[in-house]
């Protein structure tokens, strides 16, 4: 018995190829304004209709792209942390006794040049994380994150005791140390946060490693 090959999928056409452009130009716009208006003012005062508002458009229209502020909130968690994965990956590629140190710094100079974009990823309510439905885009920032501190280790002849719970733990210090530095929290303002972070994130490390 012979099975029939499926049809090919009709190419679209090129005015379905331009409206789909622009469709995709156009979120990208609202997601620029949402993350404008939250650098300016904060994500309480980021709302469909100041967008509109920002855009001059009207809120229904925009509600044909994003379906409330939560969608659009989740979309810009994503992005962030789709750019977050590409600094690390940038940073990853420094030489192995330099790499722990360029890791962090990656991760500090992307939470305080996007810091509206951070605390989008770090804000939202009922986003699941360390689960299956964590967004793939958190799952490949966690992934880069832990190949370099695995990268690290062997090239120290060692490896990681508990390789997952490495990445936790480091992750937890990173994001502990930005969020006090963000808040103030720190005597001796950011500089001395980001010295404290790189000054202890060493023996943190050295701390996960068995030999092998």
């Amino acid at each position: 018995m012979t099975t029939r090959a499926k049809p090919a999928r009709p190419e679209p056409s090129a005015s379905q190829k331009r409206r789909e452009r622009e469709r995709q130009q156009m979120r990208a716009r609202l997601l620029e304004a949402a993350r404008n208006i939250a650098a300016e003012d904060g994500w309480n005062a980021v709302t469909i209709r100041r967008i509109a508002d920002k855009l001059e458009y009207t809120a229904p229209i925009l509600y044909q792209y994003f379906s409330s502020k939560e969608s659009l909130l989740v979309e810009l968690m994503m992005v962030g942390f789709s750019e977050l994965t590409d600094q690390l990956k940038a940073a990853a590629q420094a030489p192995a006794s330099e790499r722990l140190a360029a890791m962090a710094e990656a991760y500090w100079a992307f939470a305080f040049t996007s810091s509206e974009l951070y605390q989008a990823m770090n804000g939202m309510d009922g986003v699941p994380f360390g689960t299956a439905e964590t967004p793939l885009e958190a799952k490949a920032a966690f992934r880069t994150l832990r190949t370099a501190l695995q990268s690290i280790a062997e090239a120290r002849g060692a490896e990681l005791a508990d390789p997952t719970g490495a990445v936790d733990i480091v992750w937890a210090f990173l994001h502990g140390c930005v969020s006090l530095a963000m808040a103030g929290r720190v005597a001796g303002g950011v500089e001395r946060a980001k010295t404290l972070m790189l000054n202890t994130l060493e023996p943190l490390f050295t701390a996960q490693l068995r030999s092998q």
